[in-house]
């Protein structure tokens, strides 16, 4: 075995030549000077990181008062160092522990020092990593890092997760400071065991004893990080102002990372536990005018009947758009001219400007546009198989044929397998497109998957029967690949894709329009998200708000614009309203033509938010809660002066998740369990 007990000689001799100085003896036993080190050293490493991400978005300095930008920023940081050592006091309690029993038995075992320069390495490392990730997640998502970023990798059979990252050269460069300041501290690491190593102390079993004592306790009160022994910092703490970015600053990735980590083993920490389920059923019941009383085994179930009929069953062409955030189009007050087309077909046909999506991920916007049930929290409704109601099955008890599209592979998210149990006949998928024209990991662009569509249709529409297209575009997603072929007027990729699906969407219906099936057929275009664009409040407004627009010149009357509120999830009920077909609605969906709803929702991982046509509220899992007037802009959080209000718009959110949850667990969702 040797002299090192194991050690290999090439580590005895590194270990030999971090210096044949010997340190001087210090205030403190070497060993808590080195646990002292590694703190300060692993403080600065998520200062700079924190400090990058604050240099990344800069531009929301601009949400801030002139008079109270720096202070709030430094405040941030300030919170930024609490966290962060909340972090560090978890990584260094097992090396702490180490260390203490190897002075107080006064081992000075060379393979305890290498094992834990090994274990503060990797638990920093891992932090840093956590960082480095952190970065790009924000940026696109606006929320500090939690599990939400595994939620879609372990949703389904399908390498398009890590395909996608591995092609998204703007992640990479995050991984530079991880590199560099990775490499700093484990320098720092090796210097500061070089002390451990080579000082001898001449403190007193006594003195030593009530020095790592105090260092123990300063330890436990730098993890738990509040003079009330009560409750422990939490998330919630970090929200200290009402200013989003400021408030996000000073969390840390780390912590919040293995907060959600920790919960996702707490299968009470996955669900929500607003309220009992039969009263959030109530609450439902009388949101909606939905009769206590049912005749059906669901309690939210109502049978819709239309006193006049259309002469032929319309078809319907369902195109959920990547990313389509409406602050993207003119109409909503971007001045980049980016989708004329768009702007221009809201003009032509029924358009709705105060339409909200029931989440922020793309399964959340195919499963709630297609079934018109919420998301809640971070459950992925598709992960597992069950049955559902909504637009495929609702149609095929009417003789329609259904087929789903999408650019890339069929299990991303779990989605082929199902649509396919819910009501979908086919789902054409990468496996039916030509190589040449998969362009990343994301399939093919939007103008082909519209071409390759307008053909299928063609072939289902000579069958004779109405059909159902949904069609789930991807090319304004990252890896943003514009064909060759498209020159759009703006340099910056991201402003340059959205210029070309706004010009895919005019190819598509201008290829339609010459197809005999189009007179007869309801287009209608709805984002599946939106995008982080006006980072304003923590919920992101732009993340949420999407174009909803129903096109038919020869089926719809005048051009429409509605300015009630309304949700993603009444995209299927308004739908059924135009094709005049009796069915039963057993959604949390209305027919936006002929019925108003109070509020909309929407979930974000971590927080809800429920929309009136004036109003914000946000409930966040930290439990700070907030109430905007976000018509205007205003950063006020009105919670205090309207709790009224506040306190209806809580409950109605409540009650809409409780009860969506209810009737999935239970198995309430599905046309078969109806009688």
């Amino acid at each position: 075995m040797g002299k090192y007990g194991g050690l290999s000689q090439e580590m005895a001799e590194l270990t030999i030549d971090l210096g044949k100085e010997r340190p001087l003896p210090g205030i403190l036993p070497k060993q808590l000077t080195y646990v002292l080190g590694i703190y300060l050293a692993g403080l600065v490493c998520f200062t700079i990181f924190r400090l990058i991400l604050f240099v990344q978005e800069f531009h929301q300095l601009h949400y801030l008062p002139t008079d109270q930008g720096v202070i709030l920023v430094l405040k941030a940081f300030l919170m930024g160092l609490r966290f962060d050592t909340v972090v560090s006091g978890y990584i260094l309690t097992l090396p702490f522990l180490v260390l203490t029993a190897d002075a107080m038995l006064g081992l000075n075992n060379r393979l305890l020092y290498h094992i834990v320069v090994a274990m503060t390495t990797a638990g920093y490392a891992f932090g840093f990593f956590a960082c480095a990730v952190d970065l790009p997640y924000f940026h696109h998502f606006y929320t500090r890092l939690t599990m939400s970023v595994m939620i879609s990798a372990n949703s389904g059979n399908s390498s398009l997760p890590s395909t996608m990252v591995l092609q998204e050269w703007r992640y990479f460069w995050a991984f530079l400071p991880f590199t560099i300041l990775t490499w700093f501290f484990f320098v720092r690491n090796r210097r500061l065991m070089k002390n451990v190593l080579y000082r001898s102390d001449g403190f007193s079993f006594a003195s030593s004893f009530k020095s790592f004592v105090v260092f123990g306790l300063l330890l436990f009160f730098g993890i738990w990080n509040r003079f009330s022994l009560q409750s422990h910092i939490d998330a919630g703490t970090a929200y200290f102002s009402d200013y989003g970015f400021t408030n996000m600053l000073g969390l840390s990735p780390v912590y919040t990372f293995g907060l959600s980590y920790v919960n996702s083993f707490n299968d009470a920490k996955q669900e929500v536990n607003f309220m009992g389920d039969g009263e959030a059923i109530r609450h439902v019941q009388q949101n909606f005018q939905i009769p206590a009383a049912q005749e059906f085994n669901s309690p939210i179930a109502r049978q819709v009947v239309y006193a006049d009929t259309v002469a032929a069953k319309p078809n319907v062409v369902l195109v959920i758009m990547e990313s389509m955030s409406a602050n993207k189009m003119g109409r909503y007050g971007n001045r980049e001219n980016l989708t004329p087309f768009m702007d221009s077909l809201a003009e032509k046909g029924y358009v709705f400007d105060s339409i909200f999506t029931s989440g922020i991920h793309t399964f959340a916007g195919i499963y709630s546009t297609l079934f018109a049930q919420p998301v809640v929290k971070r459950q992925h409704p598709m992960r597992k198989l069950s049955h559902q109601s909504g637009f495929a099955n609702t149609l095929k008890e009417h003789g329609y044929s259904t087929v789903y599209f999408t650019t890339h592979d069929a299990e991303f998210d779990n989605v082929g397998p199902f649509l396919q149990a819910n009501g979908f006949d086919r789902i054409v998928s990468n496996t039916e497109y030509p190589k040449e024209k998969i362009l990343s990991a994301l399939g093919v662009p939007d103008d082909y998957l519209y071409e390759h569509a307008i053909g299928d249709i063609n072939e289902i529409s000579q069958e004779g029967k109405p059909f159902l297209a949904a069609i789930m575009t991807g090319s304004d997603h990252g890896p943003y690949l514009i064909p060759k072929y498209f020159k759009p007027n703006h340099k910056d990729a991201t402003l340059g894709v959205v210029e070309y699906v706004d010009w895919s969407v005019q190819r598509f219906l201008d290829m339609a329009g010459q197809q005999p099936w189009f007179d007869n057929t309801i287009f209608v275009f709805v984002a599946d998200h939106g995008a982080a664009l006006d980072k304003r409040y923590d919920m992101c407004l732009s993340y949420v708000h999407t174009p909803l627009i129903i096109y038919a010149p020869k089926l719809l009357g005048p051009p429409r614009q509605l300015e009630h509120i309304g949700s993603q999830l009444d995209v299927f009920p308004t739908v059924m309203g135009l094709l005049k077909l009796p069915y039963v609605n057993n959604t949390f969906g209305i027919d936006l033509l002929n019925e108003k709803r109070s509020f909309a929702t929407a979930y974000a991982d971590d927080k809800f938010a429920v929309f009136s046509t004036e109003y914000m509220f946000v409930a966040r899992e930290n439990g700070v809660k907030s109430l905007y007037h976000y018509r205007s802009g205003d950063l006020t959080n009105h919670i205090d002066s309207l709790p009224n209000l506040a306190r209806e718009m809580e409950t109605y959110g409540q009650s809409i998740f409780q009860a969506a949850q209810w009737l999935k667990k239970n198995r309430k969702t599905g046309m078969q369990e109806l009688q």
